[in-house]
């Protein structure tokens, strides 16, 4: 199991482009990962990923 940061630009600056972070949570959970854990409104999500998972993504 690795632990990985997704840092997304343009999330809820100045009240433009807003996602709602239950939202954003919810995608990365229903893609596969686990412990998703999003950082106050600025579109930082920490998340885990099982390996059997990680192995697919270099194939």
């Amino acid at each position: 199991m690795n632990t990985f940061i997704a840092i997304l630009r343009g999330i809820n600056v100045s009240g433009q482009k807003i996602i709602i972070m239950d939202l954003l949570r919810n995608l990365f959970e229903n893609t596969g990962f686990f412990n998703v854990r999003t950082y106050i409104q600025s579109g930082s999500v920490l998340f885990w990923v099982r390996k059997q998972i990680q192995k697919n993504w270099n194939n």
